[in-house]
C-alpha cells in the first residue's frame, strides 16, 4: 500500500459489508478494495494510488509524529479478532499524540501479513480501523502491505497538528507541579489477566459487565482527543501511560530532571479492578505497573490546577490529582500506608 485538512467521515455500513466480500487479485486490488475507503475524505492521500501522500501545515502550525508497532503474541493476544487488533494499533498511536497536545489528523499503516491474505480477516481489520477513525477523528493516508513468514505485525505512524511552540514534552515538569492522571489505571492489565485465566478464573469475583468492561479496556483503549487542547494550555509536561503508571512516572521525572511522589491510595481504580484487587486476583503492583492503560500523566503548575480541572469538567474528561513533582531526584510510589513501595518491575520493558 502506498502512502498523505481533512473532512472527517465515518465509513457507512454498506462499505463495511462490501469489504468483507470484496475480491482482489494482488496487492493493488487489495489496497483499493480494503483500504482505499478508509482514506476517502483526505485529498492528500490521492486515493492511495500514488507513491506518497501530502500534508501541508497551516501557517502557525507544527506537525507532531509518532509511531508504534504491535506484534501478535507480544502486544496483543495472538487470537485477537482482526477488528480489535486494528483498533488497538491506531488507538495506541493516538494516545501519544493526545498526550503531546496534538490534534490527530492522519496515519500511515504498514501491515505484515502471515500467509495469503484472507478477505474476511482483512474486512474485519478494516472495520476496526474504521471504528477507531470514527472515535479519534483521523483518516488513513497510506503505508505499505507485505507478506511475512513470521507473526502478524501492525505498524502505524500517526500525525497530528498543533499550534507552533505548544507541544507538551515529558521534560517540562517542574518542582511544585501537581501530578494528575486521567481515567482509571490498571484496567487493561486486569482484563488481560482475566482473559488469560480462561476456565480457571473465579467467576464469582467479577460480574459479566465487569469482565466485559475490563476486556474492552484491554482491546480498545480510549485516548480522548478532547484532552489535547486542555493539555497544551495547562500542562508543564505530560506523557501517555503505556508501560505502567509507576515506570512512566519515573520516566517523566527523569526527563524533567526532577523527583516526585505519587500516592497509590489516590490512584483512580475502576469498580471492576477494585473487585479483583480485593479478591487477590490481581495485586496493587500489577495495577500500578502492568501497562496498556493509554491514559495521560500530566504535571500541572499549582496556579493552573483550578482552570485545568474546570476545563476537564467542561470537556467531560476525568483526571485525578495523585501526587507532586519534587526538587529531589528520588521518585517514590507511596503505598496505602504512606511508606514507599518496593516494586520489582515498575514498567514493562521489551528487553528485560
Amino acid at each position: 500500500m502506498r502512502s498523505g485538512r481533512m473532512n472527517f467521515r465515518t465509513v457507512p455500513m454498506g462499505e463495511k459489508e462490501a469489504r468483507r466480500v470484496a475480491s482482489f487479485r494482488g496487492e493493488t486490488d487489495l489496497i483499493q478494495s480494503i483500504f482505499a475507503p478508509l482514506a476517502r475524505g483526505y485529498e492528500g492521500a490521492f486515493g492511495l494510488v500514488d507513491d506518497a501522500a501530502l500534508l501541508t501545515p497551516a501557517p502557525g502550525e507544527e506537525i507532531v509524529l509518532t509511531a508504534d508497532m504491535l506484534v501478535a503474541g507480544v502486544h496483543f493476544l495472538a487470537n485477537a479478532s482482526p477488528a480489535d487488533a486494528a483498533y488497538k494499533a491506531l488507538a495506541v498511536n493516538i494516545s501519544d499524540l493526545v498526550a503531546k497536545g496534538a490534534d490527530p489528523e492522519i496515519y500511515l499503516l504498514t501491515l505484515a501479513l502471515p500467509g495469503k491474505p484472507d478477505r474476511a480477516w482483512l474486512g474485519g481489520f478494516a472495520d476496526g480501523l474504521a471504528d477507531a477513525q470514527a472515535a479519534f477523528g483521523c483518516l488513513l493516508a497510506g503505508g505499505d502491505t507485505v507478506s511475512t513468514p513470521g507473526p502478524l505485525c501492525i505498524s502505524i505512524t500517526a500525525l497530528g497538528r498543533i499550534p507552533e511552540g505548544k507541544i507538551v514534552k515529558r521534560s517540562g515538569a517542574r518542582p511544585g507541579d501537581r501530578v494528575y492522571v486521567t481515567g482509571t489505571i490498571g484496567d487493561a492489565v486486569a482484563g488481560l489477566k482475566w482473559l488469560r485465566a480462561g476456565d480457571e478464573k473465579p467467576q464469582s469475583f467479577l460480574t459479566c459487565d465487569g469482565a466485559g468492561y475490563l476486556g474492552s479496556r484491554y482491546w480498545r483503549p480510549r485516548p480522548n482527543r478532547a484532552l489535547a487542547p486542555i493539555l497544551r494550555d495547562h500542562a508543564s509536561g505530560a506523557m501517555d501511560i503505556s508501560d505502567g503508571l509507576a515506570g512512566d512516572f519515573e520516566k517523566l521525572c527523569k526527563a524533567s530532571r526532577c523527583g516526585g511522589s505519587i500516592s497509590a491510595g489516590r490512584v483512580p481504580l475502576s469498580g471492576a479492578a477494585k473487585s479483583l484487587l480485593r479478591a487477590g486476583f490481581v495485586s496493587l503492583e500489577e495495577l500500578l505497573c502492568g501497562g496498556d492503560d493509554y491514559e495521560v500523566l500530566a504535571a500541572i503548575a499549582p496556579g493552573k490546577t483550578g482552570s485545568f480541572e474546570k476545563a476537564l469538567q467542561g470537556a467531560g474528561c476525568q483526571a485525578t490529582d495523585i501526587g507532586e513533582i519534587l526538587t529531589e531526584h528520588d521518585v517514590l510510589i507511596l503505598g496505602l500506608d504512606g511508606a514507599p513501595l518496593d516494586l520489582s518491575h515498575a514498567a514493562y520493558d521489551h528487553f528485560q
